[in-house]
């Protein structure tokens, strides 16, 4: 096993007896003895209100960890190995759910990180899979996940907003004058949206091409429907026809868990104020406040 497990009955128990609003969304948390699994060299401004319509450098990682994970699948006689990772906005939380009272936290501080602040960062049972879509299918998703952007209300504020992250490079504009994408009862797209007016993967040229295939790491949430067959997050994108998802069966955490192992210990990353905003999404007329 990748960690210790503690029976989420237990961790309810434990939340309902400390007081807190939030649930326990997993049975890992609360952890009754935090394990040092590396640092972060920076502070980390983990708020609802960044991470949902900023770049977040926490978000960075997150999406950095999916995508760097060695998962060993294969695509017939090819390797499936993700060179872009994504991850909703929605899974990481701010609201303190195991190991003190607190309602929320605004920041985790620079020095050692500890699984607990990882489980209560991601509290839910999540694994990572890899999805395999067209250029064009992965632009899709993209602009769902900037469609609620510059609302100027707390619409603005979706879970879906997506953190991104690829080997080499990405680069996605976002215009939110320009149409979002809209879905009909939720299920599919109808309208597909032209807020993303550049997209730029890689260090190859074209650096992105419609019709050509990659390879994304993902929340497995993201590619599932509820019982009534709605999209997930409304990330209809991901149900359209000639889409492949691979199941890898890594818990979300412990794609973080390796990452921050190898982060801590290589000297490249060590001493560097990584993670840091890296110009991956650049907004126009978004209504975004995004001074960190």
């Amino acid at each position: 096993m990748w960690f210790e497990k503690k029976k989420l009955l237990i961790g309810l128990g434990l939340a309902i007896f400390m007081g807190l609003s939030c649930a326990v969304y997993n049975d890992s948390c609360p952890v009754t003895e935090p394990e040092v699994w590396g640092k972060f060299n920076v502070n980390l401004n983990i708020s609802r209100e960044f991470v949902r319509q900023c770049e977040a450098p926490i978000g960075i990682f997150i999406a950095d960890a999916l995508h760097n994970y060695k998962y060993g699948l294969k695509d017939g006689s090819n390797d499936a190995n993700p060179s872009i990772g994504l991850v909703n906005a929605g899974a990481i939380r701010d609201e303190v759910s195991c190991g003190t009272g607190e309602e929320n936290r605004d920041t985790i501080p620079k020095g050692p990180v500890t699984n607990q602040d990882i489980f209560q960062l991601h509290p839910f049972e999540d694994t990572v899979v890899v999805v395999k879509l067209t250029g064009s299918q992965l632009k899709d998703v993209l602009e769902w996940g900037v469609s609620s952007l510059g609302s100027g209300d707390d619409d603005a504020l979706e879970g879906h907003f997506l953190q991104v992250s690829a080997q080499g490079k990405i680069e996605v504009d976002i215009d939110c004058s320009q149409q979002q994408q809209t879905l009909f009862e939720g299920k599919t797209i109808s309208n597909y949206g032209s807020r993303i007016s550049t997209l730029c993967i890689g260090n190859a040229v074209p650096c992105f091409v419609p019709d050509g295939t990659y390879y994304v790491a993902t929340l497995d949430y993201l590619t599932r429907t509820d019982d009534k067959e709605i999209p997930n997050d409304g990330f209809a994108a991901f149900q359209q026809p000639g889409i492949e998802v691979f199941e890898t069966h890594i818990p979300v955490t412990e794609a973080v868990r390796e990452w921050l192992k190898i982060y801590s210990s290589t000297e490249g990353y060590r001493d560097t104020d990584y993670p840091k905003v890296l110009n991956r999404l650049n907004f126009s007329n978004c209504n975004n406040e995004c001074s960190d």
